[in-house]
């Protein structure tokens, strides 16, 4: 009777975990093939995909798509791991990490906005320079809007390092790191090394899903990449919704 009740709350909590995301991609494939009721679209067919493979530029939207994506992630990834292992250990590590919290209340759109004043060929950053370099007009570049999507990664690598950090070092302080290190110093590994080659394999089963979310989130963002992203052609996510 108890291995009958274990497996019903088994299957209760698989059902009650994995149902919610079956519904909603039983709901996004719908609305792929034309069934948007909210919208007053029942009719099921292949026009939706007519529609987006006619937009043009679609191959440079998927490339760019692919290009921001994974850079900014991979480098976001490179960027906290580098923070949390240089930092740990350390009084400083301890007193900076609450000041990336609030990077991850506050909304895309606005460290997207603020950071296009930044970055704009007029923006508060060349200002800072503009007397010192007797710079009297802007330059012909462009980071906000730039067709490689430089002023996108950037926007992202801003909201996600400092996720990316907190979760990191939340992982390491529930891991014996210390004692990894003593070890792998003792077998000649330098403290980069040492954190490269062994507390990295055995910390990324607890970050792997959080790093996989950003992952999600910086190929299909729509926000940033309506201020900061290229718009001729713009990335996928923006091109679906203008389709």
């Amino acid at each position: 009777m108890a291995a009958v009740l274990r497996t019903g709350l088994r299957i209760l909590i698989i059902a009650v975990l994995i149902g919610p995301v079956l519904l909603g991609l039983a709901q996004t494939l719908g609305a792929a093939f034309g069934w948007l009721p909210a919208l007053g679209e029942r009719s099921i067919g292949l026009a939706p995909w007519r529609t987006l493979l006619d937009q043009p530029g679609l191959a440079t939207s998927i490339q760019l798509t692919l290009w921001t994506g994974l850079s900014a992630t991979g480098f976001g990834f490179a960027l906290a791991f580098a923070l949390v292992a240089s930092l740990h250990g350390r009084s400083i590590g301890r007193s900076l990490m609450p000041w990336l919290a609030p990077f991850l209340a506050a909304p895309h759109a606005a460290i997207a906005i603020g950071l296009a004043f930044i970055l704009a060929p007029s923006g508060w950053l060349l200002r800072l320079v503009a007397a010192p370099l007797d710079l009297t007009r802007p330059p012909d570049w462009a980071l906000v809007g730039d067709p490689m999507g430089i002023g996108l990664i950037l926007g992202l690598l801003v909201k996600e390092v400092p996720f990316l950090a907190l979760i990191m070092s939340a992982s390491v302080s529930h891991l014996p790191v210390q004692r990894w290190l003593v070890q792998a110093g003792s077998l000649g590994y330098s403290r980069s090394a040492a954190w490269i080659r062994v507390v990295l394999p055995l910390m990324w089963p607890q970050i792997r899903l959080p790093t996989l979310i950003v992952l999600s989130y910086a190929l299909s963002n729509v926000d940033m990449a309506l201020i900061l992203g290229p718009a001729n052609p713009p990335v996928l996510a923006v091109t679906v919704l203008r389709a």
